[in-house]
């Protein structure tokens, strides 16, 4: 017989995402880790351009990349996401030409 808790699970997801997008993680952080955290997003940004360079420069890339993503999950899903949207504003950028190439 299966349990009627699906209220309880609905609860716990929302739980769990409110934590995961906590505006109260901004309100503790200094403004010294906040400027850390742009310019993690930057640089992942600009090394994601290298994915639009061809092989060699992608697989240059990787790394970094890969290692700057692990620590945005590792960090918050909330700054993972942030990175996620980074890599595509930057090669959407490159792709129309805002951004050098």
């Amino acid at each position: 017989m299966e349990s009627m808790s699906t209220a309880d699970d609905r609860d716990d997801r929302r739980g769990s995402l409110a934590r995961m997008f906590d505006p109260e993680e901004l309100r503790r952080r200094n403004l010294v880790s906040l400027g850390m955290d742009v310019l993690i997003l930057v640089t992942t940004g600009f090394l994601a351009i290298l994915f639009t360079m061809g092989l060699w420069p992608s697989v240059i890339g990787l790394v970094p990349i890969a290692t700057l993503l692990y620590f945005g999950w590792a960090s918050s899903k909330a700054f993972f996401v942030a990175q996620v949207l980074a890599v595509g504003a930057f090669l959407l950028g490159t792709a129309t030409g805002v951004l050098p190439y």
